[in-house]
């Protein structure tokens, strides 16, 4: 098993492009990290650095506590799953779960034992003798599971392998390996652009944009309390709704305004406000759509912080309803009860919870709360 560290860890290429700067990690052995963020963020040219398919500019890289800079991909004791599958068209599931065993001079009835543990795992023993043009998406992408898995490496690393599945085999396939991570119980770092595959497999998630690491915690954490705009934005779907306020008081209530709409903030976050210097300021407040409610209950429970909003368009979800819903210059996202007759144009109210109000400096976009 093998615990990872990046310290100070930077990718330059040749026209200046910084693909990843100062990249400081620690992982632990066993952990299921995940490194999320848009296109172009600096994930995959991360996991590549680790894996040694992409040298580093600066930094370094250690394997259990060993140096890896100019370590070989071969002798790093790593497996990578990759985006494509990157199976032998020629050879048989058996023969491409067996290939680097066999390169390894590794013996035959441990080759055939190893295949054989890695398929009853995969639940693929009946497609051994199969190429893989005979092999839907799913089954691929297991058989590329299972041929990182007979290697038995210290690092599972992981580009995007579920992408080219659908919604239905990407949801199983999140399962399975949620399960193999814990049946084999070695590190694995997973690379996605998807945040619903990030929150439901990682025990941490690294949020990087544009290079940076943006927050490093656990996924309820991130969910929770997100560090800037950016993480609360991308963590989350719907994404967080945002609305530019002005921070006021009068008498001993501070109010977030934002037109002629105000809610009131409970007594901490209005202290952190106040001492903070935001009073008469403009801020960025954050609020998800489960966190506003159209019940009655909330409506007279949350007095001082009701709005009027009128109902722009109507999705239809099965065990829930999304409203997109205009408050003054404001558009935002409200999950409802789909048992309420809402129709397009009604104007309704709605109650935002204020312990559940996320808010950010406009300038700097980073949280005044955490």
């Amino acid at each position: 098993m093998a615990s990872i560290n990046l310290k100070h860890v930077s990718k330059k290429y040749d026209n200046k492009v910084v693909a990843v700067a100062d990249f400081n990690l620690d992982i632990e052995d066993k952990e299921f990290i995940i490194f999320v963020g848009p296109s172009g963020c600096g994930k995959t040219t991360t996991l590549r650095m680790i894996a040694g398919l992409e040298e580093i500019t600066n930094g370094e890289i250690y394997i259990d506590g060993r140096l890896i800079n100019d370590v070989q991909p071969k002798d790093r004791d790593i497996a990578m799953v990759f985006q494509n599958y990157a199976l032998y068209p020629h050879m048989t599931v058996f023969e491409n779960m067996a290939y680097s065993l066999k390169l390894n001079k590794t013996q035959k009835s441990e080759i055939k034992a190893r295949v054989q543990e890695a398929a009853r795992i995969l639940e693929i023993e009946d497609l051994l003798d199969r190429r893989p043009k005979a092999l839907s998406g799913g089954q691929r992408q297991r058989v590329a599971l299972g041929r990182a898995i007979v290697r038995q490496p210290k690092v599972f690393l992981m580009d995007e392998p579920l992408s080219n599945l659908d919604a239905k085999l990407r949801s199983q396939m999140r399962t399975k390996i949620s399960k193999l991570h814990q049946d084999l119980q070695t590190t694995f770092i997973y690379v996605t652009h998807d945040q619903v595959e990030a929150m439901t497999m990682g025990t941490r998630i690294v949020v990087m944009k544009d290079g940076y690491i943006q927050q490093v915690d656990a996924p309820q954490t991130l969910y929770e309390k997100p560090n800037n705009i950016f993480v609360a934005g991308f963590i989350g779907s719907p994404q967080m709704n945002f609305i530019q306020a002005l921070v006021g008081k009068s008498e001993e209530e501070v109010q977030l305004k934002f037109g002629n709409s105000s809610i009131m903030l409970p007594k901490e976050k209005a202290r952190i406000l106040e001492d903070k210097g935001y009073i008469g300021k403009e801020i960025i407040m954050g609020i998800r759509p489960e966190d506003i409610h159209d019940e009655e209950i909330y409506l007279d429970s949350l007095a001082g912080c009701d709005v009027e909003a009128s109902v722009e368009v109507i999705e239809m979800l099965g065990p829930e309803t999304l409203l997109h819903v205009k408050i003054e210059a404001s558009e935002l996202t409200v999950k409802v009860n789909p048992k309420k007759l809402i129709k397009v144009g009604d104007t309704i109210k709605l109650a935002l919870d204020p312990d559940k109000v996320h808010i950010f400096d406009k300038e700097t976009e980073w949280t005044i709360m955490n």
